[in-house]
């Protein structure tokens, strides 16, 4: 009885250190640091979740030392005392709760389950080997182990996001696969006759059940591409069409398969002592007909446990890519609007392109292209950050953030993926609609334009990707007509926006500063175009490592380098 309270009271402990890390990691997460202002927030923002998480995590303590108490440790003495009645009913009772929580919240508490299945077995071991260590640091290594479980299983239980993390799901099926297969070798060699009978039932159910979850990982890592939504829509309808069949025949069938292990071992001389009965006078194949019956077995846990387990985090998936899809076919829509109302207008205003020309000039002069070959990409990525800049000069609200729609279709994953398919086809539709107003209103525009050396395939491209600039998202969906260039306006809008671009990017403030001046404008002085056109070239750089950028600034990782690339002689004004 010891034991088990010291188990009990470690159990407390475990919950309470896992409350408090949860708390710290969730409150100052994610918080972007930039300055001494922001460690000093984070860190206020760490003591208080740490704080808080502290006292939720000795309340959860509390309550599993009580569970442990009434609960476990007189089942556990039962069952040594040989009382097994009370014991069976304490086991039944457990069952019930932990089936309905797996039926409620199979996403949730599946991988709950068999962190604390596998994590706690590791724990044990642990404890085994160096509880009796001489050193205070080596014997505290388990209650390491056991703040780690416990704050994994809150993660899963509390949050539900453990699977979506790409790099611990990994880590954490692969050690579980490693300890069932060292289980079952244990178990397979144990003196006692109901463990060795167990043992291809309990490796099956945990192969079988991290098969499960790592479909659920999948779900959540997957992009959902339109390829992988079709072919994801087939097996899952595959998988349906099995586990379709009544509860009642795949109970049955594990059941039969479960107790032919158990017979075999019980009474070796009747049947060779091989795991399926049926062919026990084959004993040249008994291992192979043993992985036979553990491969039906893992075959039956999966097919049962795939679809209802997976079936959770699939919904998320797809409904968080419907979202995507559905926002941008909004900003497709927007984005259409506003080409067709600047078309509308230089139709109706042709003399309002003509400060456009230097733009395309400019642009062509800082990414030139031979004649008759299309413009570069490095080019139409400076136009692009062209209109970018012009339309940050405009007073312009950010579309209101409208809430995320709601899936349509039943709750079948089935439904939902056809679902996805169609918003993913209608988007390409709405994008393909939408280059084809933006053609229309850069042609328009170049029809305006005279400029010599240029043909009208660059003309237009040029114009096109300045468009797509100035309409991002729909911003100017409303405005239905061209804005005029104002140089001083763009050159402040084009230093602040790069400025914040390199900061993003890890630049050093002086070095920037250094390169491109303090973007101060002398009284009765006018900035150029190239001035701009060389800040969008570096805001370009920045977002594309591998674009070529002669003398721009680059990240403290060398991201950007080129040769003749440098820290000095780019253009910018100079305060």
């Amino acid at each position: 009885m010891d034991e088990s309270s010291d188990f009990g009271a470690d159990l407390g402990l475990y919950a309470t250190a896992a409350g408090g890390l949860l708390g710290a990691w969730h409150a100052a997460g994610g918080r972007e640091i930039d300055g001494f202002g922001d460690v000093a927030l984070t860190a206020l923002a760490a003591m208080a979740g740490a704080f808080g998480g502290l006292l939720l995590g000795l309340l959860v303590g509390v309550a599993l030392l009580a569970v442990h108490t009434v609960a476990v440790a007189p089942a556990v003495g039962w069952w040594r005392h040989r009382r097994f009645g009370r014991a069976t009913l304490v086991v039944l009772a457990w069952a019930a709760v932990i089936t309905a929580l797996l039926w409620w919240w199979p996403d949730r508490f599946l991988p709950a389950f068999l962190i604390v299945g596998f994590g706690g077995w590791s724990v044990f071991l642990a404890q085994r080997r160096f509880g009796e260590s001489e050193h205070l640091a080596v014997r505290a290594i388990p209650h390491f182990g056991g703040v780690a479980v416990a704050t994994l299983v809150g993660e899963q239980v509390v949050f539900g996001n453990l699977l979506s993390t790409t790099y611990v799901a990994p880590v954490v099926l692969g050690i579980a696969g490693w300890l069932s297969w060292c289980g079952w070798r244990a178990m397979r060699t144990s003196p006692r006759l109901t463990v060795r009978a167990a043992a291809d039932i309990v490796w099956s159910i945990q192969l079988g059940l991290l098969l499960s979850l790592v479909m659920v990982w999948l779900a959540d890592v997957l992009s959902l591409n339109p390829t992988q939504v079709t072919a994801t829509r087939a097996v899952l309808e595959r998988v349906q069409a099995l586990t379709a069949v009544h509860w009642a025949y795949w109970l049955t069938a594990y059941t039969g398969i479960a107790v032919s292990s158990f017979l075999v071992l019980r009474w070796p001389q009747r049947f060779g002592e091989v795991r399926l009965p049926v062919f026990g006078v084959l004993d040249t194949g008994k291992r192979t007909l043993a992985g036979v019956n553990i491969g039906l077995m893992v075959a039956l846990v999966f097919t049962i446990t795939a679809v209802p387990v997976s079936e959770g985090a699939w919904k998320r998936q797809v409904e968080d890519r419907y979202a995507l899809e559905t926002r941008h076919i909004e900003h497709a829509e927007g984005e259409q609007a506003a080409y067709e109302a600047i078309h509308q207008y230089v139709t109706v205003h042709r003399r309002t392109t003509a400060g456009l020309a230097p733009v395309v000039t400019a642009v062509h002069e800082a990414a030139p292209a031979e004649p008759g070959q299309p413009v570069s990409d490095s080019g139409l990525a400076i136009a692009r950050q062209l209109g970018r800049f012009q339309a940050a000069t405009l007073d312009l609200a950010d579309p209101p953030s409208a809430r995320a729609p709601e899936l349509p279709g039943g709750p079948d994953v089935s439904e939902a993926l056809a679902e996805l398919d169609d918003a993913q086809q209608a988007r390409s539709e709405q994008e393909a609609r939408t280059d084809r107003f933006a053609e229309a209103a850069a042609a328009a525009i170049a029809s305006t334009l005279d400029i010599p050396d240029l043909g009208r395939s660059e003309v237009v491209h040029i114009l096109k990707a300045y468009l797509g600039g100035l309409v991002e998202e729909g911003r100017v969906r409303d405005l239905a007509r061209l804005i005029p260039v104002d140089l001083p306006a763009l050159y402040d809008a084009a230093y602040d926006l790069t400025r914040r671009a390199a900061i993003r990017a890890g630049v050093d403030v002086w070095a920037f500063n250094a390169t491109y001046g303090l973007g101060l404008t002398m009284p009765g002085e006018t900035p150029e175009l190239d001035e701009v056109v060389i800040l969008a070239r570096q805001t370009h750089h920045l977002a594309d490592g591998g674009s070529p950028c002669p003398g721009c600034v680059h990240p403290p990782d060398g991201g950007g380098t080129h040769p003749g690339g440098g820290t000095s002689g780019g253009g910018g004004r100079r305060g």
